[in-house]
């Protein structure tokens, strides 16, 4: 099966579609408009047999400038590029074009196709070869074979298949170790079969029966089938052109531009950190934070690229760190390409390569977030792993780190194992921080509560959640519950009854608490079944009313006292002296009314109803319609 896809650019009206059917048999302007106006419009695709006995998919993309975006969505899925390009025109605006979107976009490998060679002589012939020789300098495709072909003679056609045949050899293998991942380019439905989807497969395996998650909605679904070129096939590897029968969505949940992807392998972002080239055709400075257009993989968003530290203009040809901020979420992963256009009027003004896919809101770059983007931007990874870390200065997964990375997810494991780190055991998970990062949350816990006593001297502490979101955001309330342990074992906090507060600090409101609770107990204990509200208790005890629902909380915390309702407590000894009688009663008559209950404890209905229903919960009693018995055991 074809495991490389071949992707035709080049300016309207030089016959790529042409070329793709003379090469293939396939005419790839299957819509009725293109076939009546003879312009392709949508993406177009075919397979091609090659003289090794390979085969490649192949994308034919609109050559308008009205269609870029369809070019693009088709040009991040290639392999190979075929560039297109007339004999009687030569080099045209479009053909510019496409090729710096192909140059952005990495593609390293490329053969040039000029068409239409028998309506031009052999001088015109040498002048428009030395104009495309000159063009590719300094691009990804520099030194690409140059074959003369006519779609409609014949003639070079073996010349041109073979010399794709050898670029294709050298093309390298996608990265088939990686989870799965498809830009999705179609969607459709098919009469017994459901929802439909094709794509270019960037990574990974795709097998009948796999989870799928789509991105960026998070809906989810089950692959039915798999299919490459129209054959069924058990699976579909990193590199293939596929259609994907997806159960368990509708057509309409799904649209070119999202991802389908294995279940959690990737982070759907609002911004990624980018080393941002900025082409030299432009005639102005680029100016950071203006509103562009965004293409990635299939899908196009509106955004602003933000030069990093404070930098206000970027020249023509120059490239740079830049946050790229979105207004509508993506799914990148490391090192994937991306494309810039202005916003008006529309056309392409630079692109880049995706370093951070989930980075802090930030432009100024600190000493370890700068050394992290220049090791991503050279593809030094051996100290990625560790690097991300130290950058985010919060605890992670290997999973984490890995989808940040799009590495694989074994290999950064035994990179962070193998480093000297922080671990902290979250349930049946390891978070790893570095051991500034762990010092920072720690610091930054104690400096939170002491500011929050300075505020609140009478308060006797504050909630984990609050410490949290003052301290650091990013990390999940379980993973700042379990730095707070750490920070209670080295003695920076205390926590006691769901509270967190400073060793130091709020003295005099936990004596005037300790009042509280010695004072409370036997009030409550005096009062028996009929006990008074927390107002009510407050004032009899002396004490303010906040004071007095702390005091409380903490006594019902061990078990001295029974809440019933957030005005309602009563001692347990007082409790557990009513069920005492009310299994007594039960014992000797067996079946109890609400009436009977209020005369076996001497107090009046508003307090027996809620302590019978207490004694339900408890098991002690059941309830059948008005009548309770005891529960058997």
């Amino acid at each position: 099966m074809p495991s490389h896809v071949l992707g035709t650019a080049g300016h309207i009206d030089h016959g790529k579609s042409a070329l793709v059917k003379a090469l293939t048999g396939t005419d790839p302007d299957r819509l009725p408009e293109e076939q009546e106006r003879g312009v392709t419009i949508e993406l177009g695709f075919a397979q091609l047999t090659l003289p090794s006995g390979n085969t490649m998919g192949v994308v034919d993309v609109p050559g308008h400038e009205r269609f870029i975006r369809q070019m693009v969505a088709g040009a991040t899925g290639i392999d190979v590029v075929l560039l297109v390009v007339a004999a009687d025109d030569g080099v045209m605006p479009q053909t510019r074009e496409h090729l710096a979107i192909i140059d952005l976009l990495g593609i390293p490998k490329g053969v040039v196709a000029v068409t239409k060679s028998d309506l031009a002589d052999a001088d015109w012939m040498a002048m428009v070869r030395d104009d495309i020789e000159r063009l590719l300098r300094g691009t990804s495709i520099e030194g690409a074979p140059i074959v003369a072909v006519s779609a409609r003679t014949g003639v070079g056609l073996d010349e041109l298949r073979t010399a794709i045949d050898a670029v294709a050899g050298e093309a390298a293998p996608r990265h088939a170790e990686l989870p799965m991942r498809l830009p999705v380019d179609r969607v459709f439905t098919i009469a017994g079969a459901g929802t439909v989807v094709t794509g270019t497969m960037w990574s990974g395996t795709v097998r009948r029966d796999d989870p799928v998650e789509i991105l960026p909605s998070g809906r989810s679904g089950r692959v039915r089938g798999v299919q490459v070129h129209s054959q069924p096939v058990d699976s579909a590897t990193a590199g293939m052109r596929v259609a994907i029968n997806v159960a368990g969505l509708d057509k309409d949940e799904i649209a070119r531009g999202d991802v389908l992807a294995a279940p959690g392998s990737l982070t759907v972002t609002d911004r990624f950190d980018a080393l941002f080239t900025y082409l030299p055709g432009n005639d102005q400075p680029f100016e950071s934070g203006v509103r562009v257009h965004v293409h990635h993989g299939t899908r196009e968003v509106l955004g602003r690229v933000l030069l990093m530290d404070g930098a206000e203009q970027l020249a023509p040809g120059e490239r740079a760190f830049a946050q790229v901020r979105l207004e509508e979420p993506l799914a990148p992963r490391y090192d994937d390409r991306f494309i810039v256009r202005s916003y008006s009027p529309v056309y392409t003004i630079g692109g880049g390569t995706v370093l951070d896919a989930l980075p802090p809101r930030r432009t100024n770059l600190r000493p370890n977030e700068r050394e992290l983007l220049e090791a991503l931007s050279v593809r030094d990874l051996s100290g990625a792993a560790t690097g991300l870390l130290a950058s985010r200065g919060i605890p992670m997964t290997s999973a984490e780190v890995a989808i940040a990375l799009g590495l694989p997810r074994a290999g950064v494991a035994d990179d962070l194992n193998k480093a000297s780190l922080e671990r902290i055991k979250v349930g049946t998970d390891t978070y790893f921080v570095t051991e500034e990062g762990l010092d920072r949350l720690l610091s930054g816990t104690v400096r939170e509560l002491l500011a929050f006593h300075e505020a609140h001297p009478l308060a006797t502490g504050t909630t984990a959640g609050a410490v949290r979101d003052k301290v650091d955001r990013r990390v999940p309330q379980r993973v700042f519950d379990a730095v707070l342990e750490i920070a209670a074992n080295r003695g920076l906090v205390r926590m006691t009854a769901g509270e967190v507060r400073h060793p130091q600090a709020a003295a005099a409101a936990l004596a005037e608490e300790d009042a509280a609770l010695t004072t409370l107990t036997p009030i409550l204990e005096s009062q028996g079944l009929a006990t008074g509200t927390v107002a009510e208790l407050a004032t009899e005890a002396g004490v303010d009313i906040g004071v007095a629902r702390k005091a409380l909380t903490k006594l019902v915390s061990a078990g001295q006292v029974v809440r019933l309702g957030p005005e309602m407590h009563f001692s347990a000894s007082a409790v557990d002296a009513a069920r005492e009688r009310i299994v007594g009663y039960l014992g000797e008559h067996g079946t109890m009314l609400a009436k009977d209950a209020r005369d076996v404890l001497g107090t009046s209905r508003k307090y027996v109803v809620p302590l019978l229903e207490y004694f339900d919960a408890r098991g002690v009693t059941k309830r059948e319609g008005d009548v309770r018995t005891l529960r058997a055991r």
